[in-house]
C-alpha cells in the first residue's frame, strides 16, 4: 500500500509539473499576438518573443527538477516535497500551520458561520428545470451522490456579466457543491465535519473543487495561485491590482470581488481558462491565418460544423439573448450562415474551444471537481461543454462528463417553451425565481457589510 500511495504521489507531480510548464510556455502565444496586433517592428517582435521563451525556458526547468524530485522521493520511499508555495492548492501534506489555520476557518464559516443558515435555507430553494425529463428539479437533490450534478467532472454556470443575481446565484451553486463533498470527505474519514484536526484539506483531496472562469487567461495562473494560497493577505484592491483587472476584464469589480473573496477564505483554486484576447481581436480581423502558423500548430482544433451554434452567434449580434436563443429553436427553415461573419465566427468558436482546452487541461492535471463561470453563451451544449468532451475523448478520456447550467430569464411559463440546448436552467423570473433568492443574499450582505462574510 505504501508503494501504491508512492506511485499514485509521483504520477500527480509528475502531471501538476506538466501542467505547470503547459501554462508557462504559453505565454508565447501573447506575446506573439500583442506584437502581431501593434503593427510592430521585427525588433519589437523578436525582442517579445526572446522574453517569453526565456520565461518559458525557465518554467521547463522548474517542471523539470519537479520531475527529479518527484523521483527521488519515490525511488527513496519519501514522501515527495511541496515544490510550489507550501500553501498551494497542490502541496502534498499540508502540514504547513497556514494551511490548516485556514482550513479551519473555512470550516468553521461552512457549518457555523452568520450567513450559513439564510444560505442553506436558499440553496434549498433552488430549482433548476431539467431540459431531458421536463421537471423542475430541486438543486440538492441533483447534487446526491449518483445524481447529475454530483457525477459531473465539470459543471459550466453561464452569466449575463453585468447581473448581480447571476453572480450571486453562481456563488450560491459553488457553495452548495462544496459543502456537499466537504461532508463526504470528512464522512469518509470518519471524522465529525466540525473538527479542526485530524482532517485532510479539501483542496487536497479528491473531493476538492477549482473554479475556472472566463475573466483570465491560462498565461495569469501563477499570479492567481498566489493570490488564493499565497499565504498573506490580500485584500479587493490588491486582488484587483494584481490580476490587472481594468485591463483583462473591466467589469463592475464590485460584482466580482465577493466571488474572489469566497475563493481566498475557502481555499478554491481559481483556474484562467481564456485565450489572450489579442488573439481573439487577430481571428476576428483576419481569421485563424492572421496567427502565425506555429501558433496555430498550438491551439485546439476547432469545431465550425455546428449550426445551432452558429445561428445563435449571430442572432445575439442583432436581438436580445432570450429572442436569439427562441428563434434558433423555432427555425424551420435551412440556415445560411453570413460569410461576413466568417472571422468573427472563428473567433467566437476559438474562444470556446480554448477554454474547454484549459479546463481539460486542468482536469487531467489535477482530477477533482471544475466549476466553470463563463458567459451564458460560452455554456450551452454545443459550445464549451460538447467541445470539452470530445477534446477528452481525444486525449484519452472519454469519461468526462459535462453538465451545463444556463439562467433563463425569459418566460417559464410554458415548460415546453423552454430552451433545450442546456442540461439544465436556472429560472431566473417570477415567484421563487434566482432573482428573488439573489436579492435576499444580497440583502443579508448588506446587513452584514463590516463583519467577517463568505458572501
Amino acid at each position: 500500500r505504501q508503494r501504491q500511495r508512492q506511485q499514485q504521489q509521483q504520477s500527480a507531480a509528475l502531471a501538476r509539473a506538466h501542467w505547470h510548464f503547459s501554462d508557462r510556455s504559453l505565454q508565447l502565444d501573447r506575446c506573439t499576438c500583442q506584437a502581431a496586433s501593434s503593427s510592430g517592428s521585427r525588433q519589437a517582435t523578436r525582442r517579445g518573443l526572446s522574453a517569453s521563451l526565456a520565461a518559458a525556458m525557465g518554467a521547463l526547468t522548474v517542471a523539470t527538477t519537479r520531475v527529479a524530485r518527484a523521483r527521488v522521493a519515490h525511488g527513496t520511499g519519501e514522501k515527495p516535497r511541496a515544490t510550489q508555495s507550501p500553501n498551494s492548492s497542490l502541496a502534498g501534506s499540508g502540514s504547513d500551520t497556514r494551511v490548516g489555520d485556514a482550513e479551519a476557518g473555512k470550516v468553521q464559516r461552512l457549518l457555523e458561520d452568520e450567513e450559513v443558515t439564510l444560505l442553506r435555507q436558499l440553496q434549498a430553494r433552488i430549482q433548476l428545470f431539467d431540459t431531458k425529463s421536463g421537471e423542475l428539479i430541486p438543486l440538492m437533490d441533483l447534487l446526491r451522490p449518483g445524481a447529475p450534478l454530483y457525477k459531473a467532472d465539470v459543471i459550466c454556470i453561464g452569466e449575463l456579466h453585468d447581473s448581480d443575481a447571476d453572480h450571486t446565484l453562481q456563488r450560491l451553486l459553488l457553495d452548495s457543491l462544496t459543502y456537499v463533498l466537504f461532508l463526504e470527505l470528512r464522512r469518509g474519514e470518519g471524522i465529525d465535519p466540525r473538527s479542526p484536526q485530524g482532517r485532510t484539506p479539501q483542496n487536497q483531496s479528491p473531493q476538492r473543487v477549482a473554479l475556472g472562469v472566463e475573466y483570465f487567461s491560462r498565461q495569469q495562473q501563477s499570479t492567481l495561485d498566489d493570490l488564493i494560497f499565497g499565504g498573506r493577505s490580500t485584500g479587493s484592491s490588491m486582488f484587483r491590482k494584481a490580476v490587472d483587472w481594468d485591463n483583462v476584464w473591466n467589469y463592475d469589480w464590485s460584482l466580482y470581488a465577493p466571488l474572489f473573496r469566497f475563493c481566498q477564505l475557502n481555499l478554491t483554486r481559481i483556474v484562467g481558462l481564456n485565450i489572450p484576447y489579442e488573439a481573439i481581436q487577430l481571428v476576428s480581423k483576419g481569421g485563424m491565418e492572421a496567427l502565425p502558423a506555429w501558433l496555430r500548430e498550438s491551439l485546439p482544433e476547432l469545431d465550425l460544423s455546428q449550426t445551432g451554434h452558429r445561428q445563435r452567434f449571430e442572432n445575439l449580434l442583432r436581438m436580445p439573448l432570450e429572442q436569439a436563443v427562441a428563434s434558433v429553436a423555432a427555425s424551420s427553415t435551412a440556415y445560411v450562415p453570413n460569410s461576413a461573419l466568417d472571422r468573427a465566427y472563428q473567433a467566437q468558436v476559438l474562444w470556446d474551444e480554448y477554454m474547454a482546452d484549459t479546463a481539460r487541461r486542468y482536469l487531467q492535471a489535477n482530477g477533482g471537481r471544475l466549476v466553470v463561470f463563463a458567459g451564458q453563451n460560452h455554456v450551452w451544449r454545443d459550445a464549451i461543454p460538447d467541445r470539452l468532451e470530445r477534446q477528452a475523448r481525444r486525449a484519452g478520456a472519454p469519461g468526462v462528463k459535462v453538465v451545463s447550467v444556463v439562467p433563463w430569464r425569459g418566460s417559464i411559463g410554458n415548460v415546453a417553451q423552454l430552451p433545450k440546448g442546456a442540461d439544465f436552467i436556472l429560472p431566473m423570473s417570477g415567484l421563487g425565481g434566482g432573482d428573488e433568492l439573489a436579492a435576499e443574499a444580497t440583502a443579508q450582505r448588506v446587513r452584514l457589510r463590516g463583519k467577517p462574510r463568505v458572501f
